[in-house]
């Protein structure tokens, strides 16, 4: 057993349980067990794992009710992270400056949203959430745009001025403990386009995808959007899509009406500049003129 861990007694019921304190050697996918010595895993400690630059991916177990305080501060290379809605205590600074964190994804088993607001209160810059909600049996995508939060100081009239400038606040304002405003999400879409082309492309992209309570009226925001930047998102998508199977599902998926006969020859020159054979297939199956709109429905 490499993990190194203490044991640790409930302060209300006063079971034991294991709180993982670190790891010896290097690990790059790090997956935390569900119980270490007959005793379940219900705690992350402080600093367990700041600073590591060998972690990518990060997996922890149900049971885990408690990350303290640094808990992967500094991991620069840690893209993702995945855990349950089991958390109650989620202490400061547990994700800070993991500059590389694109996506955690959490499984909603409690219906219990509170460890999504952490996770956002925490990074400022552009994440994805994947929230795999149990009772609905549903998948939502949501990418949250990064914001910069600002003070000058105004020496003339002796006060601090704040701002905030980016839509990531409002977007982050969107969760609460118990649910998310799914609607004042798309709402704020508006705001996403000003602030750049990639993370508008992502919201579009991953609510079509998972349409999780999304309104009519959206969802045609959202198509509209993606078809007159379906240029900028193939050249951005395809030279992903050979180590990526997701990529290759959204390219398939595109082809709703969304891609116009210009659009699908281009991604096929560029799929075909960069060898990318498979990609080239998939534009020109998906894009013939016979298939029937039942065989292109935007799914994923």
């Amino acid at each position: 057993m490499l993990f190194t861990y203490s044991e640790k007694t409930d302060k209300k019921d006063k079971h034991s349980y294991i709180e993982v304190t670190g790891y010896e050697g290097s690990i790059r996918d790090l997956v935390i067990p569900d119980a270490i010595d007959g005793m379940r895993v219900e705690a992350i400690g402080n600093h367990a794992f700041s600073g590591r630059q060998d972690l990518c991916t990060v997996i922890l177990p149900e049971g885990v009710r408690t990350i303290l305080g640094f808990a992967f501060h500094n991991c620069r290379n840690l893209k993702r992270i995945e855990l349950y809605d089991s958390v109650d205590d989620y202490y400061d600074g547990v994700i800070r400056q993991c500059d590389s964190l694109e996506e955690v994804a959490i499984s909603i088993k409690r219906g219990w949203y509170e460890v999504v607001r952490n996770f956002l209160a925490d990074n400022d810059k552009r994440i994805r959430i994947r929230l795999n909600i149990a009772a609905a049996d549903e998948t939502a995508l949501l990418t949250f745009p990064e914001y910069v939060y600002d003070f000058n100081e105004n020496t003339m009239a002796r006060t601090i001025q704040f701002s905030i400038a980016g839509s990531g606040m409002f977007y982050r304002e969107c969760v609460d403990r118990r649910c998310i405003n799914y609607r004042e999400y798309d709402r704020l879409f508006e705001k996403a386009m000003i602030d750049g082309g990639e993370v508008a492309q992502d919201i579009a992209l991953g609510r079509l995808l998972y349409p999780c309570e999304l309104d009519e009226i959206y969802r045609t925001k959202y198509e509209d959007y993606v078809k007159a930047n379906a240029e900028a998102i193939l050249a951005r998508l395809i030279p992903r899509a050979d180590k990526d199977r997701e990529v290759k599902e959204i390219l398939k998926s595109l082809n709703n009406g969304m891609l116009s006969s210009e659009q699908i020859n281009y991604g096929i020159k560029l799929s075909s500049e960069l060898g990318l054979t498979e990609v080239s297939a998939i534009l020109m199956e998906y894009g013939r003129p016979d298939r029937s709109s039942e065989d292109s429905e935007f799914v994923f």
